[in-house]
Parts: C-alpha cells; sequence; structure tokens
C-alpha cells in the first residue's frame, strides 16, 4: 500500500479496477499473504492537496460512495469530478459526500440508475436549507433512465454560477427544470438536449409561476435534438427573452409545433438559421416562433404526400 504524498498531482483517473480498493482513510497494519487485498493509497487532507480532476470508472467505488462508505473529504480542492458507468447502483449521491467538494466546478455522470443526484431523505431541517454545489458551472449528465423532473428539481443544489448544462440519454424526463429552477439560471450560456425519448417541453410552469416572463440573461448557445415527443420549449403562457441567444439548432424534433405560447424575444438571432435535419438548414422565417411553426408544416405536407403517393401504389394480391 503506498502512503505517500502526491503535492503536484492534478489529475487521476481510475477505470474498471473492480478487484482493487483504491482509497482508505484507515491504514491497515501490513500483514504477510494479504498485499494483495490492502487498498492502494492510505489518504488525508494532505495526500492529494492539489488534485483538481477525478474521474471514477467503477461500479463498486461509485456504489461506495453512493452507500456512505468511500468519502471524498480529502480532496477538499477538487473542481471536476467524472462518474462514469455504474448501472447497477441504484441509489443516489449522499448529501455528505456532495458537501464535501466545496470548490466543485464540473460534475459529469454517466450511464448510472441513480434517481436523485442528491439524496434529501434523513436531512435535519438545517441541512434542508444549505445549498451545495454553489461554484458548480458545468453540469452533464447522460444515460440516467430513473432520472425524472421530480427528483432532477434541485432543492438542494445551488445552479446561480451554472454555465452550461448538457443533458442526453435520460429517458424519465417528461419535462427538463421547473419554471423556479429556470429563473435562477441567469448565467447559462450553453444548453444542450439530446436523445431524450419522453419530454415534452423543457421548462414546466404551474399555473401560480407564470407571473412573470423568464429571462435567460446569457445565453448563446441551445440545441434541442432527437424529442420524439418535444411539443415547444415551455407549454405554459409566460413571456420568454433570450437578448443575447446566436445559435439555436433543432434536430428530429416532429411534434414540435412552436418556440414557446407566449411573447418571445429574440434580438441577436435575426440573421440566424435552424437545423431541420442531417442534410440541411431550414430558411429563416424572420422570428423563432414563426420558423419552427414552419418547420412543423413541411414536416407534415412532406409526411402527407408520401401517405398520398403510398395510398396509390398498387396492392398485392
Amino acid at each position: 500500500m503506498h502512503t505517500t504524498l502526491w503535492p503536484s498531482l492534478k489529475q487521476m483517473s481510475i477505470i474498471e479496477c473492480p478487484k482493487v480498493q483504491i482509497f482508505t482513510r484507515q491504514c491497515p497494519v501490513s500483514q504477510v499473504g494479504i498485499s494483495n487485498q490492502q487498498p492502494l493509497f492510505c489518504v488525508n487532507e494532505d495526500t492529494f492537496p492539489v488534485l483538481e480532476e477525478l474521474t471514477l470508472k467503477t461500479n463498486d467505488m461509485v456504489k461506495g460512495i453512493c452507500d456512505g462508505q468511500l468519502s471524498l473529504q480529502c480532496f477538499q480542492n477538487l473542481k471536476h469530478l467524472n462518474l462514469r458507468f455504474f448501472p447497477e447502483t441504484s441509489t443516489t449521491l449522499p448529501y455528505s459526500f456532495i458537501r464535501s467538494l466545496p470548490k466543485l466546478q464540473k460534475l459529469v455522470i454517466n450511464n448510472a440508475s441513480i434517481s436523485e443526484i442528491v439524496r434529501s431523505e434523513g436531512l435535519s431541517e438545517e441541512e434542508r436549507h444549505t445549498l451545495v454545489f454553489y461554484q458548480l458551472k458545468d453540469l452533464r449528465l447522460s444515460q440516467l433512465p430513473q432520472l425524472t423532473l421530480k427528483t432532477f428539481e434541485p432543492s438542494l443544489l445551488s445552479f446561480k454560477n451554472l454555465t452550461t448544462l448538457k443533458v442526453s440519454r435520460c429517458h424519465g424526463f417528461i419535462n427538463l427544470i421547473a419554471c423556479s429552477t429556470a429563473k435562477c439560471l441567469r448565467l447559462l450560456e450553453r444548453l444542450s438536449i439530446d436523445d431524450c425519448e419522453m419530454i415534452e417541453e423543457i421548462i414546466a410552469c404551474k399555473a401560480e409561476e407564470i407571473q412573470g416572463g423568464i429571462v435567460f440573461p446569457k445565453l448563446k448557445y441551445l440545441q434541442l435534438s432527437c424529442l420524439p415527443r418535444l411539443a415547444s420549449f415551455s407549454l405554459a403562457d409566460h413571456s420568454l427573452e433570450f437578448p443575447v441567444l446566436l445559435m439555436v439548432k433543432v434536430t428530429k424534433c416532429p411534434k414540435m409545433r412552436n418556440f414557446c405560447q407566449g411573447d418571445l424575444s429574440t434580438p441577436r438571432l435575426e440573421q440566424m438559421h435552424l437545423t431541420r435535419d442531417e442534410e440541411g438548414e431550414l430558411q429563416w422565417e424572420g422570428d423563432l416562433n414563426t420558423t419552427i411553426k414552419h418547420m412543423f408544416d413541411e414536416m407534415n405536407v412532406q409526411n402527407s404526400e408520401v401517405t398520398e403517393v403510398t395510398d396509390q401504389l398498387p396492392k398485392l394480391e
């Protein structure tokens, strides 16, 4: 077992090491004949003083985190955490684990069975009102089939500094974010939603939340791709403002009738185009809502023409 210090190590990746315990805070007494069962690192606050990026791709280690058996309190300076491939672990990230990473700026979770980002059950009243991840800037979620709007709603997470949000292959979502969450995303610059089969709208608003519009002051790039049930960015009747939006890409969203129901402001998008599919760009129709509607109508015309031609073909006896 290594007990050395790593004063200059900034990046570490642990990929598919199922039979090795990597970290422990309890340094076992060395015994003859069991050295192969000892952890690789006995860690404390001084072991990895400047480690900024950690990638874990191993089911047992991530399971240890989710079960509360493995703490990352020795990684106080960690800025980027990548948790990958733990489909057999059906749980959540514990609150104690989240609080142990005060400087985290980027979180990537890929191919997991977690139903919540942060487990709130069993917390004290004070803990329930203490936000975590307040420095988080980049959140990327992929292949999380059990994650839904109700469990994704970040009651414990602070998204006020989030600049990038990417969600892909999360088929449990019907809506992505609640209205109250959307109003907090004032620094968001990039939003990408891809291959989520059940999603019907991006922002879900309750009747009592409709008063006042939603402004995305910093959003420059928006991508909506392979969303077969998406009807609109928001189905509620409220205004949306994107003062600096420069690029919108819409690909394979066959049920998207318009961008939103209420007033829409995209003053910097006047010269931009939308992507209808991989074959080419759709002509700009003066505003985003009209262009989306034109895309929807054009696809319906094409589908009806195909149906008409098919109906006229001779039937085989």
